[in-house]
């Protein structure tokens, strides 16, 4: 097949990674691809992940539109982040393709986009998914915290998008509802392709405090990625500073963006509560794989989850550590001997009590971690996942004629005068069965 992939390319992008992996296996496989990234032109000057195939620019208008017309499938990556995903939301409405939707929740990638283009064309899209009562108070958040809590459930985004897509790949089934309710070609459930970077001292480019000289012979709990109120940081903190077991054993590590307020606000509680807390900020690929080495137990906690699946959850397994997660979304299907699972309701009560028996049992630790890295070294699979893409490419190309035809019919409908509601009915859904057949 020919491919265009639209994707993320800016090396600071795990949905990046993951799409090297996945065009890498799509060559091997004996397909023709071209990569347009799809990021900010903010971003076009930054480091890049190496993809070994022709690489253009979303805003490369004449030759994508060349490069469509003689192409068998479109596909796009599609996470929560404008900034990353900007060309996505400029082609997908002009050139429909397969969606690989990264995440659940798409409200700061919506929020982004109505910036883009303007508050009146977000509360059309935003009254005809949900209403108006919620398109009237979607933007009046406080907070980025506020503005999920408020939004996650009754406006998450993920119809609009889908909506758009001729066929959508999830990486979880677990909110996939709104994705079949949205999206008129197929819907298929794969596992995130994912693998390690391996680390050595000498590839090390970004210095940062080594956990392992700064704790000084105690247990290092890690977590990585963007500090935000959802990682439950602060309720890590507070299981290690309230727990005799842990607090003098225990060095509680962050890798990954942090707003300055935000580290202000933990370093003041983890002092508070004397818990030794170092927090070493945004570093390259390899640094982090190197911290991921260094730790002994690795805590990727959600609530709300929104993700269709944890990158860096998957990674951790990977490495083989032992890792705790949140009993939700995609990390209830994780298999119960492979990770340590958290209930949402006792979440303090739960995570304290399996961090002291992490800590206590490094016989456990190392069990749990060798069974988490099988089970991720067999589920999330490049290779399978490039073929699960090629085959629903495949199926939803025969499939959009019926979804160009059925959306003709629609339109003059409402050219006609009929609203929304008045769509679906029998009389005018009856005539329509006759694309079932083609």
């Amino acid at each position: 097949m020919k491919i265009l992939f639209f994707t993320p390319v800016v090396a600071t992008s795990a949905i990046g990674r993951m799409a090297e992996l996945v065009v890498r296996q799509l060559v091997i496989q004996g397909h023709d691809i071209t990569v347009v990234r799809s990021e900010d032109f903010s971003c076009f000057d930054s480091p890049v992940h190496l993809f070994e195939v022709k690489v253009l620019r979303w805003n490369e208008l004449d030759r994508i539109l060349s490069l469509a017309s003689t192409t068998d499938a479109v596909v796009y990556q599609v996470g929560n982040s404008y900034q990353y995903h900007r060309g996505c939301l400029e082609w997908l409405p002009k050139l429909p393709g397969v969606v690989c939707l990264h995440d659940y929740f798409l409200g700061h990638l919506f929020w982004g986009w109505a910036d883009q283009v303007g508050r009146t064309n977000a509360y059309a899209v935003l009254s005809a998914w949900y209403g108006m009562d919620v398109a009237r108070s979607y933007f009046s958040a406080s907070s980025s915290q506020h503005f999920i809590e408020s939004t996650s459930q009754t406006a998450p985004m993920t119809e609009w998008v889908a909506s758009m897509a001729i066929g959508v790949v999830v990486h979880s089934g677990w909110d996939i509802q709104r994705v079949l309710n949205a999206c008129p070609g197929p819907v298929d459930v794969v596992p995130l392709a994912y693998n390690v970077c391996v680390a050595t001292t000498a590839d090390v480019r970004h210095v940062v405090p080594n956990c392992k000289e700064f704790s000084q012979g105690r247990i290092n709990i890690l977590t990585i990625g963007h500090v935000n109120w959802n990682k439950r940081v602060e309720s890590i903190v507070h299981a290690v500073g309230t727990s005799d077991v842990l607090r003098n054993k225990v060095v509680y590590q962050l890798v990954g963006r942090i707003e300055p307020d935000v580290r202000m606000q933990l370093v003041a509680l983890a002092e508070s509560l004397n818990v030794d807390l170092l927090i070493s900020g945004e570093v390259d690929s390899v640094t982090l794989a190197q911290a991921i080495q260094q730790a002994d137990v690795m805590c990727c906690l959600r609530l709300p989850a929104l993700e269709s699946a944890s990158a860096s959850t998957i990674e951790a397994m990977l490495f083989g550590k032992p890792t705790i997660v949140m009993d939700t979304g995609f990390y209830r299907d994780l298999p119960e001997d492979c990770v340590c699972k958290v209930s949402p309701e006792r979440e303090f009560e739960d995570l304290q009590k399996t961090l002291e028996r992490l800590i206590q049992n490094p016989t456990e630790r190392s069990v749990l971690g060798k069974r988490a890295k099988q089970y991720a070294e067999t589920t999330f699979s490049a290779s399978q996942y490039a073929s699960c893409l090629v085959d629903l490419s495949r199926r939803a190309a025969r499939g959009t004629p019926v979804i160009q035809a059925t959306h003709f019919f629609a339109n003059t409908l409402v050219r006609w005068g009929a609203l929304g509601d008045q769509l679906p009915l029998c009389h005018t859904l009856a005539p329509l069965q006759l694309f079932e057949t083609m």
